[in-house]
C-alpha cells in the first residue's frame, strides 16, 4: 500500500509537469525576427502572411527573403499554422512541397531545430526572418524584432500568441 501511494505521487508529479510544459508551449509568444540591417523594423499582419504563404518573396530593398522555421513539432510553428496558415500541421509540408512542386518558390524553408543556431542564421543571412519565443531571441548579434501592426510581443494585441 505504501508502495502504491508512492508510484501515485510520482505519477501525479509527471501528470503536473507535463501538463505544465504542454500549457506553456502552446501559447507561446512568437517573436518575429530579421537580421539588423533589413530596413523593415514593423510590419503589418497582412504583409507578415504574405511573407509566410510565399507571396511576398522579396523584401521592399529586392534582398531575397529566407524563411527560417522550427520544426513543426514546435510551439512557435504550430503558432504560425494556427494563427496565419489555418491548416492541420500534416498539411503544412504539403503546403511547401506543393509550391516547389507548382514552381512557385525554387527553395523550401529552412527548418532548424537549435534555438541558437536560428539566431545566428538570422544574424549572418540578410533577408532572413525567423519565429522564436520572445525568449528565446539572442540579445547580441545582429538581430531585430519586428513589431506587428505596431505591436511588440508583450503588447496587448499581438497577433502571434
Amino acid at each position: 500500500m505504501r508502495l502504491y501511494k508512492k508510484y501515485m505521487r510520482l505519477i501525479s508529479a509527471i501528470v503536473f509537469a507535463l501538463i505544465v510544459i504542454f500549457v506553456t508551449n502552446a501559447y507561446a509568444q512568437v517573436a518575429v525576427i530579421v537580421n539588423k540591417s533589413n530596413s523593415v523594423s514593423d510590419i503589418s499582419y497582412n504583409e507578415l502572411k504574405q511573407i509566410l504563404e510565399a507571396r511576398k518573396q522579396y523584401w521592399d530593398n529586392g534582398e531575397k527573403i529566407t524563411l527560417i522555421f522550427k520544426p513543426i513539432t514546435s510551439a512557435e510553428t504550430r503558432t504560425l499554422i494556427d494563427t496565419v496558415y489555418k491548416m492541420k500541421y500534416e498539411e503544412f509540408d504539403k503546403y511547401w512541397f506543393s509550391m516547389v512542386y507548382s514552381n512557385k518558390i525554387t527553395e523550401f524553408p529552412k527548418i532548424v531545430i537549435s534555438t541558437s543556431t536560428m539566431n545566428i542564421l538570422v544574424s549572418e543571412i540578410p533577408g532572413a526572418i525567423a519565429f522564436l519565443r520572445i525568449n528565446e531571441v539572442s540579445k547580441r548579434g545582429n538581430i531585430k524584432v519586428l513589431r506587428i501592426d505596431d505591436k511588440m510581443p508583450d503588447e496587448d494585441g499581438y497577433p502571434l500568441k
